[in-house]
């Protein structure tokens, strides 16, 4: 009998027990549906966004639609990387809700050829990047497909292209990957703001001085258009016109500038405008080497001395290094029928980006062409900080002005004694609070009246420098009298693209005060990969087999054994009390 009370006791204390964890469930629940959060529980946060990006999402008033052109049968690393897509999607959706839907997209499914051709040279006419891939089929045979890993978010009847997969030839495959992951809440966000931005800020090209023209800018125009309003136009000494203009662009300039264009430059600085100077301080006729020979000569813009005011020192020479493009050129032996062969030009160096700034991180090379050094103003400016953005490689050489360039440079060893200088910085960023060039001067004739006072110091701000210009234009091709203007960073003798217009656009984006955006590049996931050396080993490979296949069954089936045994000895030590 009393064994029998016990019993109900024991049974009622359990049943109890169910009752309030049903009940703390059920609380739970419900204190969860009217409270919204998501836990991250790895080191990195790789499956949380950022605050800014969160408030994007949840302002969003109207559906944005996402298509990603990565489905179907790809390799493992592909796989991956489309999984942490849709992750980032699905992340996404969380704080967005209704307003964000995607799906994945496999172009394969669409077995017409024919339809599927003119499907995927949509993309490209859209702005997505093609990569081959090998892929093995069922039988055991390699055959090549064409994918577009990237996305085009659209939102109200406008679409924009995001290219998702990083391509520097400079990492290995896997960093690539890896940095491609690191970007995505960048690329998506990036894109989110562009399509969905009321408020559309104003940058200008500034002409009058020999510039690079429309059509030279045009691939960069095209890009920034996506986020502001691209005007071009004469300065013409009229300070007002250009005081709306959140930065101004000044690509190439070939004639001095008056003093009155450059006092408007000045002031406009002070005013907390932004200025991009892409200059070509030493000229090399590229026309001229047709012949075989030409020689360099200065340029002379009358504003170097405003540039050094603001931190940085243009120089006259010009930079070769090993690190370098390649030209095509024809080559004959022995008075035999020319052909054309692709050598490594000294002259176009292939420009590496830091790796610990947010503005260049994870970036491709940056092609140039006869770039000159730059530097920065002896002593410290108070107030201005001064970045390194682009340098040369450890294998470089530094040339004056006047420079005798000889296409017969291609078919001769290179003198490595000559190549002895490392990191040359060939482009600078300067921010702070600048001190005004004219600050001691009166105002130069030829300004139009202006009704703002004029400043000797500014606002915080900033200045960017390039010791070359044409990391910023893209080749323009004649056909049928029709002007044809190539992508930007895109080599028709290698067949590559560079990373100049990602380039140029952080710099832009950072300079424009959009931190948020660009604040995401800064983040970092780590790689954890396997080692495929010690895998290689048959050894190796099978322990780590079986540690991965029969060491959680033995902890459960352990685990299981020592619940029982506790519970035995509990149960029997009661009896025996009894």
């Amino acid at each position: 009998m009393v064994i029998r009370t016990r019993n109900i006791k024991t049974k009622r204390k359990y049943f109890n027990e169910l009752i309030i964890v049903v009940l703390a469930i059920i609380l739970l629940s419900q204190f969860t549906s009217f409270s919204f959060f998501r836990v991250d529980l790895t080191t990195e946060k790789r499956f949380s966004i950022s605050n800014s990006s969160r408030e994007i999402l949840r302002g969003l008033d109207d559906v944005v639609y996402v298509r990603v052109y990565l489905d179907g049968e790809l390799p493992n690393d592909l796989v991956h990387f489309r999984e942490n897509i849709k992750e980032s999607l699905i992340e996404f959706r969380a704080y967005a809700g209704k307003n964000l839907e995607f799906e994945f997209i496999n172009l394969y499914d669409e077995k017409d050829i024919e339809l599927r051709n003119k499907m995927m040279g949509d993309l490209a006419d859209k702005g997505l990047k093609v990569t081959d891939i090998q892929h093995r089929d069922s039988e055991g045979g390699l055959t090549t497909k064409i994918i577009f890993p990237g996305a085009i978010f659209s939102f109200r009847n406008v679409d924009f292209p995001v290219n998702l997969l990083k391509n520097n030839p400079a990492l290995p495959y896997r960093e690539n990957i890896a940095n491609s992951v690191q970007s995505l809440e960048y690329e998506f966000i990036r894109a989110i703001k562009s399509i969905t931005n009321t408020k559309i800020e104003k940058v200008a090209f500034i002409e009058g001085h020999g510039e690079f023209d429309f059509w030279e800018t045009y691939d960069i125009s095209s890009e920034l258009s996506l986020f502001f309003q691209v005007d071009r136009g004469v300065i013409g000494g009229n300070l007002e016109n250009v005081l709306d203009y959140k930065a101004l662009i000044i690509a190439r300039p070939t004639t001095r500038f008056s003093e009155a264009d450059k006092f408007v430059l000045d002031q406009y600085l002070m005013n907390g405008g932004k200025l991009l100077f892409f200059l070509d301080p030493v000229e090399a006729n590229e026309d001229s080497l047709i012949s075989g020979q030409t020689y360099t000569k200065f340029r002379d813009l009358n504003i170097y001395d405003l540039l050094f005011k603001y931190g940085v020192r243009v120089s006259y020479n010009l930079v070769k290094d090993f690190q370098c493009n390649y030209k095509r050129i024809q080559t004959s032996v022995n008075n035999q029928e020319p052909r054309t062969t692709v050598l490594p030009w000294w002259y176009s160096p292939l420009v590496t980006a830091s790796s610990e700034n947010i503005i260049t991180k994870g970036l491709n090379y940056i092609k140039t062409d006869y770039v000159s050094a730059i530097d920065t103003t002896a002593g410290q400016i108070s107030g201005l900080k001064r970045t390194v953005l682009l340098s040369s490689s450890d294998t470089s050489a530094l040339i004056n002005n006047p420079v005798y360039i000889s296409m017969d440079e291609v078919t001769r060893p290179p003198d490595r004694s000559v190549f002895v200088n490392s990191s040359l910085a060939l482009a600078i960023l300067s921010e702070g609070e600048f001190p005004s060039f004219y600050r001691n001067y009166s105002i130069p004739s030829g300004v139009a009246e202006f009704s703002i006072p004029v400043l000797n110091s500014s606002k915080h701000t900033s200045v960017f420098v390039s010791g070359d210009a044409d990391i910023i234009r893209n080749d323009v091709h004649v056909q049928n009298n029709q002007f044809i203007p190539q992508p930007l960073g895109y080599d028709r003798d290698t067949r590559q693209t560079f990373g100049n217009k990602e380039f140029i656009m952080n710099v832009v984006n950072y300079m424009c005060d959009d931190m948020a955006l660009i604040s995401l590049r800064s983040r970092e996931y780590k790689l954890r990969l396997l080692d495929v050396l010690k895998l290689r080993k048959k050894q190796e490979k099978l322990k780590w087999i079986l540690i991965n296949t029969l060491l959680p069954v033995l902890i459960i089936v352990l685990i299981g054994w020592l619940y029982n045994l506790r519970r035995k000895l509990k149960y029997s030590k009661k009896y025996l009390k009894i």
